[in-house]
């Protein structure tokens, strides 16, 4: 088995490897968790590492050549002339494993733990050190600070909080 480079059509990576996938062929799509400004807030978010591109192991080039190329997704089978662009199995290895790495680190950094020190980076009480009391949902949390030598509760966005 080898791994070949396909080429897919714009922003369709994920359902390229989806449908490949789907009909036993084995795919990869390596990505990468970056912080971006959406609608003024830090937000987390999942991109291709490289855009365009998946991987397809695949045991016959010859006989499955067609039916790679004619899946929902995909643009070409990328080649060198006539020869295939092929990867090495170790590289694919060490790309998921970073990718894995890369998955876990962002869902740890993602859920703050109650009983931690946060900074506030967001709103009004910008620049203060708060501790978590509770959870609230999936992307809330309520922080309890020290203002005007009084200990106050607020509501904060995961976005509008940094581990200190």
């Amino acid at each position: 088995m080898t791994w070949y480079v396909v080429r897919t059509k714009p922003r369709q990576e994920t359902r390229a490897r989806l449908n490949l996938e789907n009909q036993d062929i084995n795919a990869f799509l390596p990505e990468i968790t970056l912080q971006k400004i959406r609608r003024g807030k830090r937000t987390d978010v999942t991109e291709p590492l490289f855009p365009g591109y998946i991987f397809a192991e695949l045991d016959d080039y010859a006989g499955k050549f067609h039916k790679v190329r004619s899946t929902f997704g995909v643009a070409k089978m990328l080649t060198f002339g006539e020869t295939p662009a092929t990867i090495p199995d170790a590289l694919i290895e060490e790309m998921r494993h970073v990718n894995a790495t890369t998955q876990q680190k962002a869902q740890q950094s993602a859920m703050p733990q109650v009983g931690e020190k946060v900074e506030i980076t967001y709103g009004p009480f910008k620049g203060f050190i708060a501790e978590i009391v509770q959870l609230d949902g999936e992307s809330r949390c309520i922080v309890l600070l020290n203002w005007l030598q009084k200990e106050v509760k607020a509501t904060l966005e995961f976005s509008e909080i940094r581990r200190s």
